[in-house]
């Protein structure tokens, strides 16, 4: 469906927003999908309950919906019985336009489509990461200074000959005091087989020798492997030690519980991979 809003509506629109409703926009646009109960994580935590936190969410939102800036899957997570907190919300092309205009940014308009369930679950996971990461790093070090997702994180390099790219899920920079962290981020819900991972974790490698990381940035970020439970953590990292035993080890593998002391506490050398 095309919107029908012209350029004078959307003049008038802008103003009437607040910091906070661009930011929802912003937001919803990076993850590209995001429910209401992660809108009220990110953008709600002054209330004084998570109940009054994600009221206010769901008005904010009505709001935008009704300007026809964002609008939501007929699916939710959960179901129906879920509650209003499980409804899956997306930038629609009045709200990519607003956002463009504002930006000045070229960025091109993708195409509205209902996500297959595995692209949906993938993509709502990737977003949970990123909110993990901004929970973690609220009100105490480590900071938070960047955090990009997909296609922003990706990067480019030559591979005997041939223009290749790296397509992480996420990519994020923190710094605690002198200290600066690099993150490559990779989502994995066990869903594919060990030798998909093995062969992504080889691109890695690729563009590790490759030396533009290093070159520019003067470290290497640590290729971080987050999956569903241990007996895919165990299977995962057998398989790249297995493949990669002789290179160097940027690989660590990681369940999500795992991910705030991975963040706030560094890496152990015997953890890697």
């Amino acid at each position: 469906m095309f919107d029908r809003i012209s350029k004078q509506d959307l003049e008038q629109i802008g103003p009437a927003l607040s910091g906070r409703d661009r930011d929802i926009l912003s937001d919803v646009r990076q993850c590209r999908y995001l429910t209401t109960q992660q809108i009220r994580r990110l953008h709600f935590t002054d209330a004084a309950m998570p109940d009054s936190g994600l009221r206010a969410a769901n008005r904010n939102l009505n709001k935008l919906k009704g300007l026809r800036l964002i609008d939501t899957l007929s699916r939710r997570i959960g179901g129906v019985r879920a509650g209003s907190g499980s409804l899956i919300w997306y930038l629609t092309g009045t709200g990519e336009r607003l956002l463009r205009s504002g930006s000045g940014a070229n960025r091109p308009r993708k195409r509205g489509f209902e996500p297959s369930p595995h692209f949906l679950a993938h993509t709502l996971s990737v977003a949970e990461c990123y909110i993990q990461f901004k929970e973690i790093c609220s009100g105490h070090n480590p900071k938070l200074v960047s955090a990009e997702m997909e296609p922003d994180c990706w990067r480019s390099y030559s591979h005997k000959g041939k223009l290749t790219t790296l397509r992480p899920d996420l990519f994020a920079i923190t710094v605690d005091g002198e200290y600066e962290d690099r993150w490559f981020i990779e989502v994995d819900l066990n869903t594919e087989a060990p030798v998909t991972v093995v062969e992504k974790c080889r691109r890695y490698h690729d563009y590790y020798r490759s030396g533009l990381e290093q070159k520019q940035h003067g470290v290497f970020p640590l290729a971080v492997w987050i999956v569903p439970d241990a007996a895919r953590k165990d299977s995962v990292i057998a398989h790249i030690r297995g493949e990669f035993k002789h290179l160097p080890r940027i690989f660590i593998v990681i369940t999500p519980d795992e991910l705030a002391a991975l963040i706030r506490q560094g890496v152990e050398g015997k953890s890697l991979c």
